[in-house]
């Protein structure tokens, strides 16, 4: 099974479990916190909201069926 999806803002998280450290309140260091370089204080959903309003996601060749069958195995 795939599961396919489009995140645009986070209102629990402001998207820091994605690349940035969360929780907030841990170490980067500690295995599995320090998800990338983006600061704690970004993706506010209000800031996202404000300065990318107008982005949109089209899903197109969308393909279903059982595991293998939906490309050409090389």
């Amino acid at each position: 099974m795939v599961l396919v999806m489009s995140l645009w803002d986070d209102h629990y998280s402001n998207m820091l479990w994605l690349d940035s450290t969360y929780p907030t309140d841990a170490s980067p260091d500690e295995p599995g916190k320090g998800r990338g370089t983006c600061e704690t204080s970004s993706g506010v959903p209000s800031d996202i909201e404000a300065s990318q309003a107008s982005n949109q996601v089209i899903y197109s060749n969308i393909k279903f069926g059982p595991i293998g069958s939906t490309f050409k195995q090389p």
